[in-house]
């Protein structure tokens, strides 16, 4: 299996966080959750621990079984769209969004 995750570095000021929030839930992650191909689609929000706010705002993490099924999804019109709409969102953010790509490997316990 693969995981691209997008992990947003950074934090949405108090005024932004709502609409931020809501149109990441309701608008932008619909659209990705179409990707062709895609297993498993989830979304992780940081919270404070240890008294330190998080350095990481959210991330995405999209699974698809096979290299080729990503690759196919990246290529997708449903992909360009979902990629116009950060527009719709991103500005909001102060920060820098990171791009990782890992396989998963899982262990039995």
């Amino acid at each position: 299996m693969f995981v691209l995750c997008a992990h947003y570095l950074g934090t949405i000021s108090d005024e932004n966080r709502k609409a931020f929030d809501a149109h990441v839930e309701k608008t932008h992650m619909p659209m990705v959750a179409k990707y062709p191909g895609l297993v498993s689609l989830r979304y992780l929000k940081g919270v404070q621990w240890n008294d330190a706010e998080p350095p990481y705002y959210l991330t995405f993490e999209l699974g698809f079984n096979t290299r080729e099924d990503l690759d196919a999804a990246l290529q997708s019109e449903i992909r360009y769209a979902a990629r116009d709409d950060l527009n719709n969102f991103v500005p909001m953010f102060d920060g820098e969004v990171r791009h990782v790509l890992y396989e998963v490997n899982d262990i039995l316990v």
